[in-house]
């Protein structure tokens, strides 16, 4: 019921908006329309190239600390063959 609902006020809101768009700005709505999706999209492609930054960047972290573990692994392994020895 509460889909339902949404469904139908969703709607109502989305024809209540195009109907206002097209009463006061008329055929300049269109450009209207494509200026704001302009905006948005290009706002989007700001927040998933800082995303992609950051996921990057701790890739990068992540490889640099698993790298340093194998290190220092090695230099254990290396102190301990030459205690034995």
């Amino acid at each position: 019921m509460k889909d339902r609902f949404a469904l139908l006020l969703s709607g109502l809101v989305a024809a209540v908006l195009s109907w206002a768009s097209w009463h006061w700005w008329g055929q300049d709505g269109t450009m209207m329309v494509m200026a704001v999706l302009l905006l948005a999209c290009a706002v989007d492609n700001g927040m998933l190239r800082r995303q992609v930054r950051y996921l990057l960047a701790e890739r990068d972290r992540s490889e640099k600390k698993g790298a340093l573990r194998h290190l220092m692994g090695s230099l254990v392994a290396l102190r301990e063959k030459k205690g034995r020895d």
